[in-house]
This record gives C-alpha cells, structure tokens and sequence, in this order.
C-alpha cells in the first residue's frame, strides 16, 4: 500500500495529498509527531528529515511535495499537473518553486511565531490527528520542541516582519498574474494552481473547528487579505478542483 508520512496541518503535506487524491491514487496517510518524525525519515533513507514522505508500493521513497507530483505525474500519466508544452511546464515548475518559497515557508514561519508561544493553541496544530502518545509526550518535550522550532525555521520578530513582507508580495504577483485569467499558467489547472491553493488554505479558507483557535495575529492577516482576488480564487478553485478529487 502507497503511504503518504505527513504532518496532518502542513500546507506542504496538503500539496501531496492534493496531488495524490487528483491523480485518484490508492493511499493511505501516516501522522507523525513533530521532532519524533526524524527518525521515520531516516528509516525510510530520505535525504532529509521534512515531509511529505511517499512510500511508494514498489519500496521507493520519494521526498518532498514537488518531487512527489513529479513522481505521480510519471506514473499516472492521464490528466497531468505538469504540462506537456515544454514552455508551459518549465513556468509552471517556476511558479511552484516560487510559491514554495515565498509562500510555503513565509506563511509557516509567521503562523508559528504567533502560534508557538501559546502552549494550548501549538499543541492544538502540532498534535493534530496524530498518535495517541502524543499529548502525554508533548506534555513533557514540548519546551525543548519548541525551542528546536524556532531554531530550525529561524523564527523572530524580525524574520516575521521579513515574511509578512515577502507574503504581501507573493499574493501581489498572483494577484497580477490572474488578471483576466483563470488559472496561473495556460488554460488548465496545474501544478501551480495545486501549489498557490494549498499553500493558501489556511489563510483562506481555515479548518472550521480550528478557526478560533488560530492566533489573532493570524486572524487579523485572514482579514487584510479577505479582499484581495487571490483570496476568493483559492476558495473557487478548491470547491471545484479539490473536492471533485476527494
């Protein structure tokens, strides 16, 4: 059986799930304990110690949202992410490697510098629909997790400031670039329209029952950018993308 190692709340593990649910793959999911889940890492010998992590059925193991749609659009070749215009795909792999980047990371570093010092609410996301063992644990490791997060994705007011920063400028060049179109790239949805959507979704479109939980920092960047076009978009596309998939 094909197994997806993920995190339950990461945007990047929804990326994968996304891909994998679009492709109509037969999966099933593994939620792993943050810090405890380096050890799953080096057990299945990827070269790094993030999710997603997919086990394939035939034994590999393949590391990273990006590298896991590549890998699933060349084994179910029908109805691609990636285009098959060599010109369309190289932007559309452009895109999702930007929206990685100034999106992906810039939006986790500013959820968790509001998020990690409130105990209650980083646990909340941390243990989600992870093992039982969990909380007991956390009860006991969390300080020292905590400080390893911070550590790890160098968060401070003044990395936050940088990411709100370069946030604000991502979803402007969406913004631009969704001018009088409908997707990102060409005229069918991609990988880049997968990567903008999942990336988003949880500033634009909160998990209901976690939506007072969020930090009201957080709450309060859901409502600057409540207006904007992207906002709506990612919402319009998950209604008629993501859940025809599911």
């Amino acid at each position: 059986m094909t197994t997806l190692y993920q995190f339950s709340f990461s945007h990047f593990c929804e990326k994968a799930r996304w891909a994998l649910d679009y492709k109509g793959a037969n999966y099933t999911t593994k939620n792993l304990l943050p810090g405890l889940h380096v050890r799953v890492c080096e057990k299945l010998a990827v070269a790094k110690t993030c999710v997603p992590v997919l086990l394939d059925d035939d034994g590999s193991a393949i590391q990273e949202s990006a590298a896991i749609i590549d890998h699933l659009d060349a084994k179910h070749a029908a109805d691609p992410l990636t285009p098959h215009d060599p010109d369309l795909a190289k932007e559309a792999r452009e895109w999702e490697a930007y929206l990685d980047k100034e999106v992906g990371v810039t939006l986790r570093a500013l959820f968790y510098y509001h998020a990690l010092p409130i105990r209650r609410t980083a646990l909340t996301f941390l243990l989600h629909e992870g093992p039982w063992y969990g909380r007991p644990l956390f009860a006991l490791i969390f300080p020292k997790l905590r400080n390893a997060m911070i550590e790890l994705m160098d968060i401070n007011e003044s990395t936050a400031k940088d990411s709100e920063r370069r946030l604000s400028d991502a979803v402007t060049r969406v913004n631009d670039q969704l001018k009088d179109r409908v997707f990102l790239v060409g005229d069918r949805f991609t990988r880049a329209d997968l990567a903008a959507c999942a990336l988003l979704e949880h500033l634009c479109k909160p998990i209901e029952k976690f939506e007072k939980v969020f930090p009201e920092p957080f709450r309060a960047l859901q409502e600057q950018y409540r207006d904007q076009p992207f906002f709506n978009w990612v919402n319009t596309v998950y209604r008629e993308q993501r859940q025809k998939s599911l």
